[in-house]
């Protein structure tokens, strides 16, 4: 008498791959976007390590740090912000304009401020773009408070290029993303939570005596979130 082996019908296997697929699909997005957002907070956090420790060196060696910066560009008689991390960084090159392509590719929405604004492009990839007059960043509320704010792009030129933000509103999808001042490095309006914190490839920071630190709520949140 021949015996029955047990197995599955073509169509058991057809209707379980069907259920394993609407399952990735459901679940493969949301894994992309957080591991996405996760290597942004990474790379923001090591950015913020990169230079806090090339002014403390600065400070060591040259006696110089963020307060004693006469100027943003690379033309002030060795005490620009530009100088204090050339002699510490590998910067690949520098943009005055948002003539330049790639300037336009991480900055796609900005405006005639953003044509004054000095933009370091640092070897490992990250950018660096804040505004040429940046001087004697001492105190968060001194009279160069607006120009010692800044831009990082952890990535550079390559997508998404937005700036990181807190939702006001998630339900109504209004945010406090000021896409049209990013010279002011602004990003302000409502404390993160994970649940309202878009995390991307910008953040909005300020120079700081001997620190880079955030300036945005965003940009708080990614450092000092527990």
């Amino acid at each position: 008498m021949m015996k029955r082996h047990a197995g599955f019908t073509l169509a058991e296997v057809l209707i379980t791959l069907g259920i394993i697929g609407v399952v990735a699909a459901m679940t493969i997005p949301t894994l992309m976007s957080n591991t996405g957002r996760a290597e942004f907070k990474t790379a923001f956090k090591k950015v913020v390590s990169a230079v806090n420790q090339a002014v403390t060196l600065s400070v060591a060696i040259d006696y110089l740090d963020f307060g004693d910066a006469n100027a943003g560009t690379n033309d002030s008689g060795g005490a620009s912000i530009y100088q204090i991390l050339n002699k510490k960084m590998q910067i690949a090159k520098t943009a005055t304009s948002t003539a330049d392509d790639d300037v336009k590719r991480m900055f796609p929405n900005a405006g005639s401020s953003e044509g004054s604004n000095y933009t370091i492009f640092f070897a490992d990839g990250m950018v660096l773009s804040y505004p040429q007059a940046a001087a004697h960043c001492t105190n968060f509320n001194n009279v160069n408070n607006k120009t010692c704010a800044a831009i990082v792009d952890v990535n550079g030129v390559k997508n998404p290029n937005k700036l990181s933000h807190c939702q006001w509103d998630a339900a109504a999808g209004t945010t406090s993303d000021k896409t049209d001042d990013k010279k002011a490095g602004k990003d302000g309006g409502s404390f993160c939570q994970e649940s309202n914190a878009f995390i991307s490839d910008q953040y909005s920071v300020r120079f700081k005596g001997q620190q880079l630190i955030p300036n945005g709520y965003a940009a708080r949140y990614v450092l000092y979130e527990k």
